[in-house]
């Protein structure tokens, strides 16, 4: 076991090669504005000038005391950059009732409450997409921890790994993703190696 290391790995494939990233998660109409934040430390302390805690949890009808990381997993909050929206997860509710993010937060950002439609369901028809032309030999992948979280609240976990293991991924869980030079937060990103002779 390591500390504060990393691994760069080089791959040269024979076959194409197709990078992703997809996530379950829709905007829904509750909108919210960060008025107060230490971005350094990734902590909200005000959303629309309330503490963060309890609007978040007003806004997902929740008592504070219920915000759990299932809560957080299944309600994220996303942010619209590129004209896409993107989770910017929450990592736990502190006492005073600010927020802790996983991701990148700033005063003035605009975050839209998520609705997310059934993960097993969504997953297998991103994953039919991928292998619409022939399936991939291999499906490297990168899956958020709170997906995790959110398909086993759900009961979907048996369900989820299911899909994953037909379709050839494997990966481990992660604490965020990058996909090109956007950090990320509640998805599934990978690559997908492709038999010499598909073209994706």
């Amino acid at each position: 076991m390591l500390d504060n290391a990393a691994i760069l790995c080089l791959i040269r494939s024979r076959g194409e090669l197709r990078n992703f990233s997809f996530d379950n998660n829709r905007p829904s109409s509750a909108r919210m504005i960060v008025t107060a934040a230490d971005p350094l430390r990734r902590i909200v302390t005000r959303i629309n000038d309330e503490p963060a805690a309890l609007e978040y949890a007003r806004l997902v009808g929740l008592p504070v005391d219920a915000l759990t990381a299932d809560v957080f997993a299944t309600r994220p909050v996303l942010v619209r950059a590129g004209g896409s929206y993107h989770a910017r997860a929450i990592r736990h509710a502190l006492p005073d009732n600010s927020l802790v993010f996983f991701s990148a937060i700033a005063e003035g950002m605009v975050l839209t409450i998520a609705q997310s439609s059934d993960i097993a369901e969504h997953l297998e028809g991103a994953l039919a997409e991928i292998s619409a032309a022939g399936a991939p030999d291999l499906i490297l992948g990168f899956d958020c921890i709170f997906r995790r979280i959110d398909a086993e609240s759900r009961q979907k976990g048996a369900e989820v790994s299911r899909i994953l293991a037909n379709n050839r991924v494997v990966g481990f869980s992660t604490y965020g993703e990058q996909f090109g030079g956007l950090h990320v937060n509640q998805t599934l990103t990978g690559v997908a190696f492709y038999p010499p002779e598909v073209r994706p």
